[in-house]
């Protein structure tokens, strides 16, 4: 009985083992990548790995010069290793210039909404 009861053990260690790696080893290295694309990294929250596109979302806070806490960030990072930042260009100045900067927010909703949807 004690043979079983190890044995059941080790198979339930050895599942908890590989279900760990499985969900979290492509957030630690998703971690890592926008670590070394980002210079001044604070912290990264809401790390979340599609594995059907191959894109990972979040948000990232970079240290502030003055020592304040800094603004969170959306990143999307790409199947290729390019980081996007979610822009946060105001929307001011000319017609011609507020279209373009609606124009990039679009594109990037448009991207997160098609790579960073959960299910």
């Amino acid at each position: 009985m004690r043979v079983f009861v190890c044995l059941l053990a080790t198979i339930a260690i050895f599942a908890g083992c590989v279900g760990a790696w499985w969900f979290y080893w492509p957030v630690l290295q998703v971690e890592s990548r926008v670590k070394s694309r980002l210079p001044e990294v604070a912290s990264l929250s809401g790390v979340f790995y599609n594995k059907k596109t191959g894109t990972a979302c979040g948000y990232v806070s970079a240290h502030d010069p003055g020592g304040s806490a800094a603004a969170k960030t959306h990143f999307i990072l790409m199947p290729d290793g390019d980081l996007r930042l979610d822009p946060k260009d105001t929307i001011q100045g000319s017609t011609l210039q507020q279209l373009e900067s609606l124009r990039k927010h679009a594109d990037y909703l448009a991207l997160v909404y098609a790579s960073c949807h959960r299910g």
